[in-house]
């Protein structure tokens, strides 16, 4: 790799690093201000959340992103289609355990998740990523940190080692399904409510999936960034920011 790609992934570390220093203030600062128990991780977010705003803003990336974008298409739509299912699989049929603070706040919570991660990884790392690499790499790039990200629950949370590694391959599995979408579509919108989505049923389901069906999943993950990467682009209808990888096959 040339100096461009090792300076675009110094760049995504750099990004994944500071987001986890903002985490670990606001968790330092929220106790004197009174916040405390489950509203500490709300806290949190919420920091996260402008924290990304404020990236996105400053790299002028609003456009790019699609975040407003009503329409991609249909084609854009049926690769939605196994994400959604994936969703529905850890609801139904069993459904869901209300846990404290109630559905709502972990909606609030969640949703600034699927927020703050997708304006950072998929707009500010991967559009860096684009002006560096082809297709796959930024893409693969993109789903490596994101999943590598996810090792701050060592620091965050009481979980054990073999649990923050899987959950940093599942992770990545589904940051490249999601990178490879945003890379060709740049919509956004969706993949923050299906995000959001994704997390609230994890965390609230009653019913874990069995490993054979976890382990399946990931697979219908790589195969949607593929099919993804695989698509003629559309950059030409986009019309947002010229990116020189863009017209790599």
């Amino acid at each position: 790799m040339g100096n461009q790609q090792w300076r675009a992934i110094g760049f995504g570390v750099g990004v994944h690093a500071a987001r986890f220093g903002v985490i670990m203030v606001t968790l330092a600062v929220a106790p004197l201000v009174g916040i405390s128990g489950w509203y500490l991780g709300l806290a949190a977010n919420a920091a996260c959340v402008i924290f990304a705003v404020a990236l996105v803003t400053g790299k002028k990336l609003w456009r790019a992103s699609g975040i407003l974008v009503v329409w991609r298409g249909p084609r854009a739509l049926l690769l939605l289609v196994p994400l959604v299912v994936e969703v529905l699989l850890w609801a139904v049929p069993a459904g869901l355990v209300e846990q404290p603070p109630g559905y709502g706040l972990w909606a609030l919570t969640l949703l600034m998740v699927g927020l703050n991660e997708e304006l950072t990884s998929r707009v500010v790392v991967l559009e860096r990523m684009r002006m560096a690499f082809g297709p796959w790499a930024a893409v693969s790039v993109t789903a490596a940190l994101f999943g590598l990200q996810h090792l701050s629950a060592l620091a965050t949370t009481g979980r054990g080692l073999d649990d923050v590694l899987l959950n940093v391959l599942v992770s990545a599995c589904y940051g490249f399904a999601l990178a490879g979408f945003q890379y060709r579509f740049r919509w956004l919108g969706p993949l923050v409510l299906l995000h959001a989505a994704a997390d609230y049923t994890t965390i609230l389901s009653s019913r874990p999936l069995p490993d054979p069906v976890i382990a399946v999943t990931l697979v219908v993950f790589i195969a949607v960034g593929w099919t993804a990467l695989r698509l003629p682009p559309i950059l030409s209808r986009v019309r947002s920011l010229p990116r020189p990888a863009d017209a790599r096959p």
